[in-house]
């Protein structure tokens, strides 16, 4: 695993990171995450706004995916120390008003694992269990949850399981990797793999919070991940009774894809107790990138 104080880098992305719970334990900020019975990685994290002891409530955010054809997409990211990513992340409170904990997915911004093997049933097992060991060292209660692209994948299989959540953005979201598959006219994944993991499938209203919200976010125009895709989440979770709204944001990009800072306001807003209407009407009024 490399020294946590060095840049990030493309080749790591492409290659996958080892480390051990042993070399984990040295490095701030890291939690070793494994779940019961499935193998642990060292998952890095970043956050800003929390008090020392009890914190009552977090806004967790996933990033998109960084590969296509293994080869990183996001020019931004060589080059990026863990303290340039703390200088954006100090900025998330300031902003909007809540605790913030960013979690780097495995393979990704420091964090052991592939990220090739993104969207396969063990990263949201892995990104839950480092949720876990976050929220006992600074004493989390509820979790808000919030991911961009496959990061929304991730929030999306995190309502199969936790029932912690009580709000939850999905935004320009992979909700079920197939139906794109099928839209595409692809036979697997954009990871290679066929085994990608559906959460629309392994949704349960009695292991959800009661209180929980969710507000799907995206661009209908989105050419990365349909927009059918998007919203099929929010159609079952409907179907099952679930507080579920479907909001509208102007991507950016070539491909009206990325929607950071709209996901993480209207996570702030659902974290701070705005009611749903008043976070319709702030969406009516417009929202991009």
């Amino acid at each position: 695993m490399p020294a946590h104080e060095e840049a990030l880098t493309s080749e790591a992305v492409v290659r996958g990171v080892k480390a051990t719970a042993a070399q984990c334990a040295s490095v701030p900020n890291a939690v070793w995450a494994q779940p019961e019975g499935e193998r642990g990685e060292c998952l890095r994290y970043w956050h800003a706004g929390l008090k020392d002891g009890a914190n009552p409530r977090a806004l967790f955010f996933f990033a998109g995916d960084l590969l296509a054809q293994d080869i990183v997409v996001d020019k931004t990211y060589a080059g990026m120390t863990p303290a340039k990513v703390q200088a954006v992340i100090d900025t998330v409170p300031q902003r909007f008003g809540v605790p913030y904990i960013f979690i780097g997915r495995p393979g990704t911004f420091g964090s052991s694992g592939s990220h090739k093997e993104r969207r396969r049933q063990p990263e949201a097992r892995l990104v839950s269990a480092a949720i876990d060991e976050i929220k006992k060292r600074h004493g989390i209660e509820e979790i808000s949850i919030a991911g961009l692209s496959g990061g929304g994948h991730v929030v999306a299989s995190l309502l199969g399981y936790r029932s912690d959540v009580v709000c939850a953005v999905p935004t320009s979201a992979v909700s079920s990797p197939s139906m794109r598959m099928k839209l595409r006219g692809w036979t697997v994944d954009a990871t290679g793999y066929s085994d990608s993991y559906e959460p629309i499938e392994h949704l349960n209203k009695t292991r959800m919070n009661p209180g929980l919200r969710v507000f799907v976010l995206g661009d209908p125009a989105d050419t990365n991940v349909p927009w059918a895709v998007q919203t099929a989440l929010a159609d079952r979770l409907q179907a099952m009774g679930v507080q579920a709204q479907i909001l509208k944001a102007e991507g950016v990009g070539p491909e009206r894809h990325i929607i950071v800072s709209s996901a993480l306001l209207i996570g702030a807003l659902c974290t701070l107790n705005q009611t749903t209407e008043d976070i319709q009407q702030r969406a009516e009024k417009g929202l991009k990138g």
